[in-house]
């Protein structure tokens, strides 16, 4: 080797060295920056006549596992789901409470069977009547309010919906900006690790408000897909398109969530977000929430009917104890309440009859087979006492036996399925919460700035920094001595 190469090679070595020194330097600088990945500066020798020569510096790149980092990715979206659920049930169980409780459905209906047997007792007694009635309101409101509660957590849901939808636009928009300037630089052989540190922190938000896909162009450049492979970023961003309902009623199907492209055509990809908080708040407006409302319309229309006309012996008596308001308005002279003929949103408008009297509840309204035997007989009375006992089949529903179960036994079902379906939503929770935990502790482990790993590399690094500048002093002696003796 010649002096001269000697002199370059020495040159490269202390540039090498100076430039992975800075790097060191700026990670143990940011080592308690959020989102700060480790850099990295590598280097490779030059061959030059089948012999190593000058230090090749590379490009400074992230020490970041992306599989892992993909891992993370997806358990973010899947925690992110099963969090928004939990929290939404959560507050729905407070509503129908548990079967012992005074306030639930179930003890309501209990209530309701309870005044019939102070009743049977004493049939003629207005007080024992008007319990009965009261009882029978307040099942009422109870249906009425689980109804009012179950719509109007559908309607937070959709109206979250659309502030999702705005999250994932702008992650969307950032996300391009980012892949722009990543673009930019890779084309002049500049580092772009700190901007795709940038990049990461909006395709992890992204990934909280729905699950998605990404793979890198070969410019740097990151391409978003749905869990469907519908694109959401390639050259540039769609448009996420929600508009949130003005009103929300039972068995009411809301707006979808849809994407425009540049070319302005439209694709609904509603069924495509299965995870995030979209998915969650998709899952609560749309299969939750509707189920429940099911269920509870299933047994308010059984109970209308049950109440409608009661079997005494081998007579019927009318009795129509729950109906439904007027269909067309009060004003109108052929607008009467009746009992219901569908189950469909039942529970919403049950109400008790209001032209029924106490003493109906003994005599019935006089336009059936059944004749009351003086004001003290209790056949009604005891007959609607062997409909609570008895076991009827109720409009199939998700997760109910809908085929023989008493009304008090269907009304404990729904609280229990309720109850139920809350404690494993936040048993999943609380579980895959934990594994994205793990997972992101691992992935910071591995990408995270160990100061004593960069400390000691600085260490290495003056060492190799001083080494290049003796042999560096060296040959400028020679080269003086060389030219010395050549005047």
């Amino acid at each position: 080797m010649t002096l001269l190469n000697s002199l370059y090679s020495a040159q490269s070595g202390i540039l090498a060295a100076q430039t992975q020194i800075d790097v060191a330097s700026r990670n143990i600088a940011n080592a308690s920056t959020d989102n700060y990945t480790r850099k990295v500066q590598n280097q490779s020798s030059r061959v030059v006549d089948g012999r190593a020569g000058l230090v090749v510096i590379e490009e400074v790149q992230r020490n970041i596992n992306l599989q892992l980092q993909r891992d993370v990715i997806t358990q973010t979206s899947l925690t992110q789901r099963l969090e928004v659920i939990d929290d939404f049930l959560g507050r729905f169980e407070l509503q129908f409470g548990r079967p012992e409780d005074d306030s639930s459905l179930s003890a309501k209906i209990t209530a309701l069977k309870d005044t019939f047997q102070a009743l049977a007792s004493n049939p003629d007694q207005s007080t024992a009547q008007a319990d009965v009635l009261r009882a029978a309101g307040e099942v009422a409101l109870a249906f009425n309010s689980l109804s009012n509660n179950i719509q109007g957590l559908r309607q937070e849901a959709d109206a979250r919906i659309e502030d999702s939808v705005e999250s994932i636009q702008e992650a969307l928009d950032n996300i391009e900006a980012l892949n722009g300037e990543i673009g930019a630089r890779q084309s002049v052989g500049q580092s772009t690790a700190d901007l795709e540190d940038q990049r990461d922190v909006w395709v992890e938000q992204l990934s909280e408000e729905m699950d998605v896909q990404t793979f890198r162009r070969p410019d740097g450049q990151l391409a978003v897909l749905t869990s469907s492979s519908q694109f959401l970023l390639d050259q540039q961003p769609v448009t996420v398109n929600f508009t949130p309902a003005g009103t929300v009623a039972p068995d009411l199907a809301l707006g979808a969530v849809t994407v425009t492209n540049a070319f302005g055509g439209t694709v609904d990809i509603t069924a495509s977000i299965t995870q995030g908080k979209l998915g969650g708040l998709l899952d609560l407006r749309d299969t939750i929430l509707p189920e429940a409302q099911d269920q509870i319309d299933s047994l308010a229309f059984e109970l209308a009917q049950q109440f409608d006309t009661i079997t005494v012996g081998a007579n019927t008596a009318p009795l129509e104890l729950f109906t439904a308001p007027p269909t067309t308005p009060p004003s109108n002279p052929g607008a009467v309440e009746a009992v219901p003929v569908a189950d469909q949103g039942y529970s919403a408008v049950m109400q008790v009859r209001t032209t029924i009297t106490g003493a109906e509840l003994r005599d019935s309204d006089g336009a059936g087979t059944f004749v009351v035997n003086g004001d003290g007989d209790a056949s009604l009375p005891l007959a609607i006492l062997d409909m609570f006992e008895t076991k009827h089949a109720y409009v199939a529903v998700n997760g109910l036996n809908s085929t023989a179960a008493t009304l008090e036994e269907f009304a404990a079902q729904f609280i229990g399925y309720q109850a139920n379906q809350k404690a494993d939503f936040q048993s999943q929770f609380g579980f895959q919460d934990e594994v994205r935990n793990l997972l992101d502790e691992r992935l910071k482990d591995q990408s995270s700035v160990n100061i004593d790993e960069e400390l000691a590399n600085l260490i290495q690094l003056e060492a190799a920094f001083s080494a290049s500048a003796r042999v560096l002093t060296s040959v400028q002696r020679a080269i003086d001595e060389l030219l010395q003796a050549v005047a």
